[in-house]
């Protein structure tokens, strides 16, 4: 059975800032979203519910929130049947949200978050770098299988998609040159308050999603200066993730997008709408 103290960690207060509205209207594209939520079907499941956790808990330097070894291997199966796994052992706060967006996003210690975070945590956790599973697959992989873990575990799909906008946004990434972590608090949390009004008044798809995400992205990554884009493929099209379906078992593919200027301003919006 889970500890009760588990559900009391990651209580953060950060800097807010002002929301404004989303980049643009949704963009529909053709391709559809495989997830647990459109094929709970394809897998789906996680092999233990709730998760397990030993009760002596481990401190670590710098971080203000208690951490719990998983007392047994937590394993999860994805919607396009990939296998995923928390090693007993494994360290968890029972959450992988970035601290800069809890303010926004909320306090996940909802027990429906536990079994995603645990196995989140097993691929990117801190504390976890020295285990079987860290960084064994693409950083995009491990954050899209956050939102179907988050899915099976209950969690209603628009939180789940903003939960997914908030590692993909804020989380770790590794073997990529797109890094966003010189990219200032404020200029990230502004690119998430845009995304939680993004998702609550779009309902967008997964593909969606992540094409609005890209362009967050490189709007970012435009800021801080630190990536050139030649002049030819400046104003190519956005192109959204897209992942294999069960015939090519599970290498999903994630095409590098040309960077695209087209970014409007957007006036300030006071309304921060909130999502079931």
């Amino acid at each position: 059975m889970m500890k009760s103290a588990l559900l009391g960690v990651c209580g953060l207060v950060i800097t807010g800032c002002a929301p404004f509205l989303a980049l643009e209207k949704a963009q529909k594209t053709d391709l559809p979203e495989v997830s647990c939520f459109t094929r709970p079907q394809g897998g789906c499941v996680f092999d233990h519910n709730p998760l397990r956790v030993e009760t002596k808990a481990i401190t670590i330097q710098n971080r203000p929130y208690k951490f719990f070894p998983t007392s047994v291997t937590l394993n999860f199966v994805d919607a396009l049947g990939r296998d995923w796994q928390a090693p007993k052992g494994t360290l968890t706060d029972g959450a992988s949200i970035p601290e800069i967006f809890t303010a926004i996003v909320g306090k996940p210690t909802s027990p429906e978050y536990i079994n995603a975070a645990a196995v989140h945590d097993a691929y990117c956790g801190i504390g976890n770098e020295s285990g079987p599973r860290f960084h064994d697959g693409r950083w995009e992989d491990v954050h899209r299988m956050f939102y179907d873990g988050l899915i099976v575990g209950g969690t209603p799909e628009l939180r789940a998609k903003l939960m997914y906008a908030a590692v993909w946004l804020g989380g770790p990434r590794w073997e990529t040159t797109r890094m966003l972590d010189r990219v200032s608090d404020a200029d990230l949390q502004t690119a998430m308050r845009a995304t939680k009004n993004y998702i609550s008044a779009n309902s967008p798809t997964l593909p969606e999603l992540d094409r609005y995400l890209r362009k967050w992205e490189n709007h970012l990554l435009l800021d801080t200066h630190e990536e050139e884009v030649p002049e030819d493929n400046a104003a190519g099209p956005m192109e959204p993730y897209e992942p294999t379906y069960p015939d090519d078992p599970y290498e999903p593919t994630y095409p590098d997008d040309p960077y695209d200027p087209t970014y409007p301003s957007e006036p300030n919006d006071p309304t921060d709408p909130g999502l079931t």
